[in-house]
């Protein structure tokens, strides 16, 4: 029987998105194989409605379109799988709003 792989992926939170992860702009989340759906499924459970209601729109259960999510420096939206795109251990997923000024 081959043992699963763990992977560690680092989210990090910035801005209003700190709160959303319980206060913390950095957590960890190990999973024995992670797409970024999957993840954000983990975050849900562990952080609850506030960081559902921050982070994806209730209507269509998507991320929320003021929301930027970033996969090691790359917007999930340009990926092929988007939120199904697996993770490999190591792998950085951030959150943050967009801030506009001038």
């Amino acid at each position: 029987m081959m043992e699963t792989e763990v992977v560690k992926i680092i989210v990090k939170g910035y801005l209003g998105l700190q709160e959303a992860l319980g206060g913390r702009s950095l957590v960890e989340v190990e999973k024995a194989a992670a797409t970024i759906r999957e993840v954000l499924d983990d975050l849900s459970h562990r952080f609850g409605r506030g960081f559902i209601e921050r982070v994806f729109d209730l209507d269509t259960g998507e991320p929320a379109r003021d929301l930027m999510l970033l996969v090691n420096g790359h917007n999930y939206l340009s990926l092929p799988a988007k939120l199904d795109t697996d993770l490999k251990d190591g792998d950085e997923l951030t959150f943050f709003t967009p801030v506009a000024g001038g």
